[in-house]
């Protein structure tokens, strides 16, 4: 298995891989990042953005805003919840906004 590599065949939002880069280089969970699928938003979204949206049985999937994009992420994980409290630590993960709506 290879360790602390991101999967760069495929095209990357402008601004994503400084991030990625320090996420494979400093978080001790995180052993591989595979970018995904780009998708064009309409409207304004905010850049720059990094969200966890949800575990996946290899790790989690994450996604990145950029100038009128989103891009999936997907960070291959020993242990998902510590890496999900890492990215929140050291700033890179937007925290969630409480869902409680009544």
């Amino acid at each position: 298995m290879k360790f602390g590599n991101i999967k760069r065949q495929h095209g990357r939002v402008g601004g994503l891989d400084p991030l990625l880069d320090r996420i494979v280089g400093e978080c001790p969970y995180v052993t591989r990042i595979i970018p995904g699928r780009i998708k064009v938003r309409r409207g304004k979204t905010q850049t720059g953005l990094f969200k966890v949206q949800y575990p996946t049985p290899a790790g989690l999937k994450c996604l990145y805003s950029g100038t009128g994009t989103v891009q999936e992420v997907f960070l291959i994980c020993a242990d998902e919840a510590k890496a999900r409290q890492w990215l929140l630590d050291a700033g890179i993960a937007a925290r969630e906004e409480s869902g409680d709506e009544q």
